[in-house]
């Protein structure tokens, strides 16, 4: 049996790994924060590249693809720490795509495969936690409809997003649900965050008496399968992106180690520094093995499925970490520098590691689905 990717998919990886290095001045880290135009370049060339085509069913002009055959693509994206909201449209096409109503397919998924319409979810709020049970945001009927009230902070690029997820909590027994608003709607305002990752962009939303319909509901009702889907699908891509900061960061260290003279000698000679690139090269590859699996297995929508994510999402979390961490000290002083960018990977990290479900929420999800499993068994 062959557990390697495909020729097809490595050949998309490389294309998209092609462009990306050939773009990387772009991403300067004298200038973090990417332009409008830079963004924009980024994004129609990985349009033409087929990126956001790729989760796109075939009956929408899309690519029919999974998160197994995009895995290593949003690997190189983590490796070029790319703009916050390609993940996020692409992690909201599949939704799309797998709960949409006939109505939300038709007038969205053409559009996102031609790279013009960009998406970014809003999960978490300020007195929440990671459990969306915990969510204060509602949906409640009034007599001419329904509205939203909330607020949602660390919201991914809001202010460059065409269309927002929500999650909220409807009123009376329906439970969960996840609504799609234009950003321009009515009631709606945002406020940028102040993170400590640089290059990117987090916005507070506030919905104020927000009107929405059943066609804001994404599949026209309230569903918490929904809500769920896009937990695990988004903290996979995180877990995958991590793994490309990690091998990125990894790859830089060993090409100083390798050019560092001290004693007369390449520091990468050095028996404790062998030791030290042995262990990050470990991290790295044990990283890939798990967030690969996790793919596979959202893509499939396999029984162990939210097991798998929170593994990987744990896991990869504490690596990255680890990663960065040793890369910055194998560097010497250099490595706290400014020029040298290496602490944008480990703010990108950081603040991945602690979205859509930090390691302690994760590794208590993993131990209830152990349980579950054993009482089945």
């Amino acid at each position: 049996m062959d557990f390697d990717f495909s020729e097809e998919q490595y050949s998309f990886r490389n294309s998209v790994r092609a462009f990306l290095n050939s773009r990387e001045d772009v991403f300067t880290f004298s200038s973090p924060r990417l332009t409008q135009l830079e963004k924009n370049e980024i994004w129609s060339t990985l349009t033409d590249l087929g990126t956001f085509s790729a989760l796109v069913p075939e009956k929408y002009g899309g690519l029919g693809l999974t998160f197994v055959d995009v895995a290593l693509v949003l690997e190189e994206f983590g490796r070029q720490l790319v703009p916050e909201l390609v993940i996020e449209t692409l992690v909201g096409t599949d939704l799309i795509a797998r709960f949409g109503s006939e109505e939300q397919k038709v007038m969205l998924l053409p559009r996102i495969a031609e790279g013009r319409l960009k998406l970014t979810s809003a999960l978490s709020e300020a007195t929440a936690g990671f459990e969306p049970s915990e969510m204060s945001t509602g949906i409640r009927r009034i007599k001419l409809g329904e509205q939203l009230t909330g607020a949602k902070i660390l919201v991914p690029d809001a202010s460059g997003a065409d269309f927002v997820f929500v999650a909220a909590r409807c009123d009376g027994d329906r439970g969960l649900a996840l609504v799609l608003l234009e950003r321009q709607r009515p009631g709606i305002s945002l406020r940028e965050n102040q993170t400590f990752d640089l290059m990117s962009a987090y916005h507070a939303v506030t919905f104020n008496d927000v009107a929405i319909g059943d066609r804001d509901f994404l599949g026209g009702a309230p569903s918490a399968a929904a809500l769920e889907r896009l937990m695990d699908a988004s903290a996979l891509c995180a877990a995958v992106f991590m793994t490309g900061i990690a091998g990125k960061v990894m790859d830089k260290t060993v090409e100083y180690v390798k050019q560092r003279k001290q004693f007369g000698k390449v520091i990468g000679s050095f028996q404790a520094i062998k030791h030290k690139c042995a262990d990050l090269a470990v991290s790295v590859d044990s990283c890939r093995s798990a967030a690969y699996y996790a793919a596979w297995a959202v893509a499939h929508g396999t029984p162990d499925q939210r097991k798998s994510v929170s593994i990987a999402k744990a896991f990869c979390g504490d690596m990255s970490r680890f990663v960065c961490n040793e890369g910055i000290q194998l560097h010497g002083g250099m490595g706290f520098t400014w020029d040298l960018g290496l602490h944008y990977y480990l703010r990108r990290a950081k603040l991945l590691e602690y979205s859509y479900g930090d390691a302690s929420f994760h590794r208590k999800r993993i131990i209830a689905e152990a349980l579950l499993d054993l009482s089945a068994g």
